[in-house]
């Protein structure tokens, strides 16, 4: 709801100021807060930015300093972190993350499951999905896995890496490293499953 609010007073914001470069934002909020909920009124997620900018002649909006926390359907939630956000359209249907892109999943009891960081990415805040082309970096309580182009999909369960991955996992005993084309990992037995396997060490 406050998210069709700030909308809506960005938008009419637009016939009431002469400058029309699509280049420089005519209107702006600073250390905002918008707060998303589901039909049921439970809340979906919470986006907070140092500012908000939205440019005559497009849909598009810009945020400096983004940080959303994204409610898991199950239990848990993420939080989200970038240099800049942009969306497209200003639904926040699918805002495009730029620079130190983080991504940290907690459980119900507050403890971190896993850590995504990469250069810049996608994220559809309604699907609890994440996808990203670049290279990045998962971690988990007992791995450290990297690769280029990941696939967080939450709702589904599970993490891909698309291609060039590589995995050392780590215990008390012994330590272990495996690469190969593609490996997923099935976030409800905390598992990775490695497809096109090159090797093992």
């Amino acid at each position: 709801l406050s998210a069709i609010i700030v909308e809506y007073i960005l938008s009419n914001a637009l016939y009431d100021d002469n400058q029309l470069d699509d280049k420089i934002a005519n209107h702006f909020l600073t250390d905002f807060i918008m707060t998303e909920t589901d039909e049921k009124g439970q809340v979906s997620w919470i986006l907070e930015g140092k500012r908000l900018e939205k440019f005559p002649n497009s849909e598009r909006s810009e945020v400096t300093g983004p940080s959303m926390r994204i409610f898991s359907v199950g239990h848990g939630y993420w939080i989200v972190t970038a240099k800049k956000a942009l969306d497209p359209d200003s639904l926040f249907k699918s805002i495009y993350l730029y620079g130190d892109v983080t991504f940290i999943k907690y459980d119900g009891e507050e403890k971190k499951e896993m850590d995504i960081s990469t250069e810049s990415a996608v994220i559809y805040p309604d699907e609890e999905k994440v996808e990203t082309d670049k290279f990045g970096i998962i971690k988990t309580p007992d791995s450290k896995t990297s690769g280029e182009g990941i696939i967080a999909d939450i709702n589904n369960g599970y993490v891909k890496i698309l291609s060039k991955a590589k995995r050392l996992s780590f215990d008390e005993n012994k330590t272990g490293q495996i690469e190969g084309d593609k490996l997923i990992y099935d976030m409800g037995n905390k598992s990775w499953k490695v497809l096109k396997k090159n090797s093992i060490n």
